[in-house]
């Protein structure tokens, strides 16, 4: 019935079966990476509009949600805001290792999403109203 050798066939049948999946996951958010580590910038935004469990981060053209363990009211009013883990300066940990210092308090960092451009915008403009 086919031209093609039956080696050819089954090859052809193996990259469709891998490249389905990856074109999916281009169009899907990044899966959640609770203990992962992130080196940060000096280019940074840290939304905290509504931050009780949670503020946004923009990290040069990265996006993440930075979730908390706990209410952490203090870095809606703090002047100061810095991630810190144990004792480095612009490091950020999920896995409860990180915190968010601010001018009164620490918040400890339970994980951390990272987020598409466009759903970082749009969560942004949402806490700002």
């Amino acid at each position: 019935m086919s031209s093609l050798p039956a080696g050819f066939a089954a090859l052809a049948l193996i990259a469709a079966a891998l490249i389905a999946p990856a074109a999916q996951a281009a169009d899907t958010a990044p899966a959640t990476t609770g203990d992962s580590c992130y080196a940060l910038s000096e280019d940074q935004q840290i939304v905290r509009a509504g931050a009780d469990r949670d503020v946004l981060l923009r990290n040069g053209d990265q996006h993440y949600r930075v979730i908390f363990t706990a209410s952490c009211n203090s870095a809606v009013t703090s002047r100061r805001l810095a991630f810190e883990t144990q004792g480095q300066s612009n490091q950020l940990c999920g896995g409860s290792r990180s915190v968010l210092k601010t001018d009164r308090a620490s918040c400890t960092v339970e994980r951390i999403e990272p987020l598409e451009a466009a759903t970082f915008q749009r969560m942004a403009r949402q806490r700002s109203r």
